[in-house]
């Protein structure tokens, strides 16, 4: 999920048919949000995004469909770590 000023906190990741995206496991659902933020970076490097159009990883969280435990994020190195899980409403 990606924190949206005018609708809170939505599932922006969908597959082709419009259909929200879930992962087997946190480690996957982290390997995809990693690889769109190496893509990002990547970008802002040649020169192709503005370093402002970045994302931060502070706007992200991962929820488990099945315990609805939310995890937030972070980055060390640029890599994606869990920081914190609590129970989301």
């Amino acid at each position: 999920m990606q924190y949206s000023i005018c609708e809170g906190w939505v599932n922006n990741l969908f597959d082709g048919n419009d259909n929200p995206c879930f992962f087997a496991t946190l480690e996957d659902a982290i390997a995809e949000l990693q690889e769109e933020f190496n893509d990002w970076y990547s970008d802002i490097e040649i020169g192709e995004r503005r370093k402002d159009e970045g994302y931060d990883i502070c706007a992200f969280r991962i929820i488990c469909s099945e315990t609805g435990v939310a995890y937030e994020l972070d980055l060390l190195d640029d890599k994606i770590i869990v920081v914190n899980g609590f129970t989301h409403n």
